[in-house]
């Protein structure tokens, strides 16, 4: 029994590290655009894939047909997302990603496109990953897996806390980096079009053009929140997006 436990945990933060390969750079090659590390934590892992690949399997049987892996994985992996989506807007006041522009999408948090690549995932997991990785893993003796369980279980905790109290922080910094964009905006007169850019791209400029700015930047928030806000801009391209049109209207 413990040498399972420690293998599904093992097969968590497997699972966790191919979602951020997955997310920082499958997925930017196939929809041309940057590669960069977009998962919440500042290590290599999305833990919401290995909440998924572990639920999934946990819940269904190789034995069971594609067609019903597929539309059982796919909306069970829907559902974590859609709860993880309410969570994390819940918890920080702020939209963590956006599937609005997307074909049948629920509230922006859950997208047809996520459901169908969330039906494949789920009958790789279920019919050929997990098998294999269980009997990989169930090889080795109890003491190997209980010290290799332990260790990632420490690097991954000792990253959520970390993340966690620099997001104790977010609404400050996110204040003061909103200031920072648009002392910059004025200095450099940029128009409305510029001004409009996602803050991945005004930063990129600021730091290109600007090396005081992008200084003050760096100052202002320490590397979790700036990995956050690389790999989240929505959260900040919203509320820039508003004060932009304020100032706009009021001049």
């Amino acid at each position: 029994m413990e040498k399972y436990i420690c293998a599904i945990i093992i097969s968590f933060y497997i699972y966790s590290f191919a979602g951020w390969i997955w997310e920082s750079f499958l997925m930017p090659l196939i929809e041309h655009y940057k590669i960069k590390n977009r998962g919440f934590l500042n290590g290599p892992v999305i833990p919401i894939y290995g909440v998924g690949a572990v639920t999934v399997f946990l819940l269904f049987s190789p034995s069971e047909s594609y067609l019903s892996i597929f539309i059982e994985g796919g909306f069970v992996a829907c559902v974590i997302e859609y709860i993880t989506s309410w969570g994390m807007e819940t918890l920080y006041h702020r939209r963590w990603w956006d599937y609005s522009d997307r074909a049948f999408n629920v509230n922006g948090r859950v997208c047809l496109e996520g459901f169908i690549a969330f039906g494949i995932f789920s009958i790789a997991c279920v019919k050929y990953v997990q098998p294999y990785l269980f009997s990989r893993i169930l090889q080795y003796s109890l003491i190997p897996l209980v010290i290799v369980a332990t260790a990632l279980s420490t690097i991954f905790i000792s990253d959520l806390v970390t993340t966690i109290i620099a997001l104790a922080h977010l609404d400050e910094r996110l204040g003061e980096t909103i200031e920072l964009i648009e002392e910059y905006n004025e200095k450099m007169r940029l128009d409305m079009e510029e001004r409009q850019k996602d803050f991945s791209e005004l930063l990129e400029t600021i730091r290109q053009e600007n090396g005081i700015h992008y200084q003050k930047y760096v100052q202002h928030t320490g590397y979790s929140l700036r990995h956050i806000f690389n790999a989240f801009p929505n959260i900040i391209d919203d509320q820039h997006y508003d004060k932009v049109k304020d100032n706009e209207e009021n001049k």
